[in-house]
């Protein structure tokens, strides 16, 4: 039987050329991606959006209303309540966690950063020692959507809650 095992081994003496070839075809392709790119930015074939002689206007970015995210927000797949009441201009927010009585919140705060409104809430009290929420608004649906993580089970769960009406 270890003659037949043998018989099918292959040494890395007899892989050696076969990955110094593959190495080498490697290194050939990136060099040669890298010399087209250079090659497309020195003759200008790169392309362009603006071929006026007037500069790019970045767009400007409308200021977001964050009262928009003011109200009672209900998880999608049960009854877990997050009401948003004010929110401040150093970041904070005050905002109350309901499963279905009130859970204790000990942070809770707000940035606007890359074009998205995004919110993070962190719970603190029997059964939650420090289980938080991160999530984004979606304008378009009006929905809050992103992660919980559930700390007495150190597990993460997709979680999006949509505006009590």
């Amino acid at each position: 039987m270890k003659s037949g095992i043998k018989k099918y081994r292959i040494t890395i003496q007899e892989q050696k050329p076969r990955l110094l070839v593959l190495c080498f075809a490697l290194t050939a392709i990136v060099i040669a991606c890298d010399q087209q790119e250079e090659k497309k930015e020195s003759d200008g074939s790169a392309s362009t959006t603006n071929t006026a002689s007037e500069p790019v206007k970045p767009q400007e970015q409308k200021p977001f209303d964050r009262s928009i995210l003011v109200g009672d927000w209900i998880r999608t797949d049960a009854e877990y309540r997050v009401t948003i009441s004010e929110l401040f201009d150093d970041g904070t927010l005050k905002a109350g966690y309901f499963n279905p009585k009130s859970i204790n919140v000990s942070k809770a705060g707000w940035i606007f950063s890359e074009g998205a409104m995004k919110i993070y809430i962190e719970l603190r009290d029997e059964n939650y020692p420090g289980s938080n929420y991160n999530l984004v608004y979606y304008p378009e649906k009006d929905l809050l959507a992103g992660k919980y993580f559930q700390a007495v089970e150190g597990v993460t769960y997709d979680v999006g809650f949509f505006r009590k009406k």
